[in-house]
C-alpha cells in the first residue's frame, strides 16, 4: 500500500498552497509544516495568512481538523486564518459533522 503525500508550499509571504491528500496519514507532516506560516508572517502586516486548498486531490474529515488547527494556532499569535478554493467534499464532511458553517466563516 503506497502512503498518501502532502505538502505546503509557500506562494508569497502570506499566502500558501496544500496540494496533495490530505488524510490521517498526511496531517501530522503538514503540521508541522504549517508552523512556518505564523514564522513568516510580519507581525506588522495585515496579520492575515491566506491557505489556498484547489491542488488538494483527495482528503477526509482529518482535513477538518487540520484546518481547525491552523487556525487555533494563529489566534495565538493573533493572525487570522483564512482558506480559499475548499474541495465540495470538504464542505459536504463538514456538513455531515455539523460544522459547516463554522468552515465557510474561515473561508473567503
Amino acid at each position: 500500500m503506497q502512503q498518501s503525500q502532502a505538502e505546503i508550499t509557500q506562494q508569497s509571504p502570506q499566502q500558501y498552497l496544500i496540494s496533495g491528500t490530505v488524510d490521517f496519514s498526511t496531517v501530522p507532516d503538514l503540521l508541522r509544516q504549517s508552523q512556518g506560516f505564523f514564522a513568516a508572517t510580519d507581525a506588522s502586516a495585515n496579520n492575515t495568512v491566506s491557505i489556498d486548498l484547489s491542488q488538494v486531490d483527495a482528503c477526509n474529515s482529518a482535513a477538518l481538523a487540520l484546518m481547525l488547527e491552523i487556525v487555533k494556532k494563529a489566534q495565538q499569535k493573533n493572525i487570522e486564518a483564512q482558506f480559499e478554493n475548499l474541495p465540495a467534499i470538504l464542505l459536504t464532511i463538514a456538513k455531515a459533522y455539523g460544522v459547516e458553517k463554522e468552515i465557510r466563516e474561515l473561508c473567503r
